[in-house]
C-alpha cells in the first residue's frame, strides 16, 4: 500500500484516463461508481445493467481502459464480460456485496475487489493497487 508521503511520489504505471466500463445492475451504484471514475480522472464511463449490454458493447469494439464489473447481476454473473476484457487485456476491478465470493469467482480472470458498499476512498485504493494512481492523485494532492 502506498502511504501518503508528498516527497516522495510514484508515477502511475498506468494512465487512469480514456474509457471505463461499470457493469452493474443497481443503476445507483452504477450511476456512484460512475462519479468516482470521473473525480479520478476517467474521461468517460460507460454504464451497463445486464451482460447482454456490456457483451454488446466489447464486441462493438469498445477497449476500455479499466472495467468495473460486480460479479452477481442478478440472474447472471459477469463472468462472460470478464473473459472478454481479459482477452482484449483490460484490467478488471470487481465488486460484490457478498461475503463468501472466493468459490463464486474461481473461474474469472484475476482481478482487484471492491467490497460493497464501497466509498470513493475505497475505489481509490484499490486503483491505486492496481497501480493506476500515483501518489499525488492518491492523497488528493493533484490537481
Amino acid at each position: 500500500m502506498i502511504e501518503c508521503k508528498p516527497d516522495k511520489i510514484h508515477e502511475a504505471a498506468l494512465r487512469l484516463d480514456g474509457t471505463a466500463l461499470v457493469l452493474e445492475d443497481a443503476l445507483i451504484v452504477a450511476y456512484d461508481a460512475a462519479a468516482m471514475l470521473d473525480e479520478l480522472g476517467v474521461s468517460q464511463v460507460q454504464t451497463c445493467g445486464t451482460l447482454r449490454e456490456a457483451l454488446s458493447l466489447i464486441e462493438g469494439g469498445l477497449v476500455p481502459t479499466l472495467a468495473l464489473l460486480d460479479v452477481n447481476l442478478g440472474g447472471e454473473t459477469s463472468l462472460d464480460a470478464a473473459l472478454a476484457l481479459a482477452k482484449l487485456q483490460v484490467p478488471i476491478l470487481y465488486s460484490t456485496g457478498y461475503d463468501e465470493v472466493e468459490g463464486a469467482i474461481a473461474n474469472f480472470p484475476s482481478g482487484a475487489m471492491l467490497r460493497k458498499p464501497f466509498t470513493a476512498e475505497d475505489m481509490s485504493k484499490a486503483l491505486t493497487e492496481m497501480g493506476f494512481l500515483n501518489q499525488t492523485q492518491r492523497c488528493g494532492l493533484g490537481d
